[in-house]
């Protein structure tokens, strides 16, 4: 009886995890709305918040957003939005911002 208890209360509580997982991925979604070429660093953490991941290529640094959720308990790429700075300034985001640079593969 009590392992059943255990075990209803964690995966009910897995459970909660991806809802608020979904719910940042929606409210990052909606955030990426006042974004502006030409912002800091500064002003995108203003108002995105933190984000899920950072990285540097060279010059440049991406940050990653969850901008859509999968139930598999995973975080993958293709849940995530990039945002490319360099020198501190957002150049641009988004898959498709990528596929249009001619630069896209020294990134990946």
């Amino acid at each position: 009886m009590k392992k059943t208890i255990i075990i209803l209360l964690l995966s009910g509580l897995l459970t909660g995890c991806g809802a608020v997982k979904g719910l940042e991925a929606r409210a990052n979604r909606n955030q990426l709305d006042n974004l502006k070429v030409g912002m800091t660093t500064d002003q995108v953490r203003r108002a995105m918040g933190r984000p899920y991941k950072s990285e540097f290529w060279g010059n440049k640094q991406m940050w990653f957003y969850i901008t859509d959720w999968q139930s598999d308990g995973k975080t993958t790429p293709d849940e995530m939005t990039p945002l490319v700075f360099e020198n501190d300034i957002l150049l641009g985001w988004g898959n498709k911002f990528l596929a249009g640079s001619s630069r896209k593969k020294s990134w990946w």
